[in-house]
Order: C-alpha cells, then sequence, then structure tokens
C-alpha cells in the first residue's frame, strides 16, 4: 500500500518553527514531539527559520526605517534637482 502524505497548513509550519526558535529543545526532539519527519522539519527550517518569522513590533520598526528612507530620498533627489539648475545658471556665459 502507498503511504499517505500528511500535509500540513503554513500556520502550523510557522509556529512549529517559532517554537523551536524560542525552546532549548533540539529539532529532532521537536519533531518527535509533533510526530512529524525530522526531514520534513528541516526544510520547514531552511523555509521559515533564521529570520524569517518577524516580530509585529520588529515589523514595525522596519517600517518605520523605510519610512525615513523614502523621505531621505525624496529630500535628497529634491536637494539634487536644485543642485543641477544652480549648475546651470552659474555656467552660463554672460554675453
Amino acid at each position: 500500500m502507498a503511504d499517505i502524505r500528511e500535509s500540513y497548513d503554513e500556520e502550523f509550519k510557522r509556529k512549529t518553527i517559532e517554537h523551536l526558535e524560542s525552546s532549548n529543545k533540539r529539532p529532532t526532539d521537536i519533531a518527535r514531539e509533533l510526530s512529524i519527519p525530522k526531514s520534513t522539519l528541516s526544510r520547514w527550517i531552511k523555509q521559515y527559520g533564521s529570520g524569517a518569522v518577524v516580530s509585529p513590533n520588529q515589523a514595525f520598526v522596519d517600517y518605520e526605517r523605510l519610512r525615513k528612507l523614502e523621505q531621505l530620498t525624496r529630500d535628497l533627489q529634491e536637494e539634487n534637482e536644485i543642485l543641477k539648475k544652480a549648475m546651470h545658471f552659474f555656467t552660463k556665459d554672460p554675453r
């Protein structure tokens, strides 16, 4: 008989990796605890682990940083345009 392959939803995978990262347990222990194959957990770790799980607070900080960087970019672009116009003004031949 063919083995029936177990399917896990996205939320379960993410929560499993969060549990793994917040505990002091080895991946083998977590896999055994949840009755999932070690190879499956290893694949999830590669896919969702090591920084792939972002806390809401970190997401807010990242958003704020992005917003500030976008504003800085707009300011610098505006300054650049002003300098270009000034360069043309000062390099005109006064004849």
